[in-house]
């Protein structure tokens, strides 16, 4: 970003949020953009557009009363329409806790109605 001119350059994997006055002003996509310093706008956000993975550690206690300690990868990216864009800056505090959440609850309401060998065979 050039400070003393205003522009900002967006790379190809990326988008940027502006901010005018405190106030969501708008998405910048890959590219040359201006911003107006001078009217109080400044880039806000930079949310990466690749798939991105988190690994969740999570223990279950199977049909057959075995405790099973599992490793959920999960594979997460944004959409790249204007509502995801301003949600996943603006509404989602933690993201990824909030994924690890949802996959722990996911998984001990799942695996306690499998027996251990079909545990690691159905995913």
């Amino acid at each position: 970003m050039c400070d003393c001119l205003g522009c900002v350059v967006v790379q190809q994997d990326v988008v940027k949020l502006t901010e005018q006055l405190g106030r969501f002003d708008q998405i910048l996509r890959p590219g040359l953009h201006f911003v107006w310093p001078c009217l109080c706008q400044a880039v806000a956000g930079t949310l990466s557009t690749r798939i991105q993975q988190c690994e969740i550690r999570a223990e279950a206690k199977t049909k057959d009363n075995v405790f099973t300690s599992l490793r959920v990868a999960v594979q997460y990216r944004i959409d790249t329409d204007d509502e995801s864009i301003y949600n996943a800056n603006y509404k989602l505090s933690n993201p990824v806790q909030q994924i690890e959440a949802y996959v722990y609850d996911v998984v001990r309401s799942s695996v306690p109605k499998i027996e251990l060998d079909n545990v690691f065979l159905s995913k």
